[in-house]
């Protein structure tokens, strides 16, 4: 089994399986009921965050676990904390640094995970929108 994170600045967080974290997405998007945040949700999903998204996509997290049941927070506390981690580690790094370093869900078993942090964002933006996400393939 791969496991599967989020990485973003200097951060990695290893928080399970493919299918959990596809099933963690899946109880987002039934909270979902605006076109932008459907967008950034989506980007994340599939691609990446870009720098100017940062702030509304913590913001969207934070409004959607607030909106879950506490069985539910229980469960994706790690996937919350893990996302407001790496954004975090992400806007340090592009400030200390001047490089922006994308948030996004990758492989984090090595050495699948070198693959995915060296793979050009170029290959993300090719995807199309019924493409799967590289993490999940």
């Amino acid at each position: 089994m791969k496991h599967i994170g989020f990485y973003g600045g200097s951060s990695i967080v290893e928080l399970g399986s493919a299918s959990e974290m596809a099933h963690f997405f899946s109880v987002l998007n039934k909270q979902i009921h605006d076109v932008n945040d459907q967008k950034i949700l989506s980007q994340f999903y599939q691609k990446y965050l870009h720098l100017h998204e940062l702030e509304e996509a913590s913001s969207l997290m934070t409004q959607l676990r607030q909106g879950l049941s506490e069985e539910l927070k229980y469960r994706f506390f790690r996937y919350f904390e893990g996302m407001e981690h790496c954004i975090k580690s992400a806007q340090g790094f592009h400030e200390d640094w001047g490089i922006y370093k994308p948030v996004r869900i990758v492989i984090t078993d090595m050495p699948d995970f070198m693959t995915d942090r060296d793979r050009p964002l170029e290959q993300y933006d090719a995807l199309g929108p019924h493409d799967p996400p590289f993490w999940s393939r």
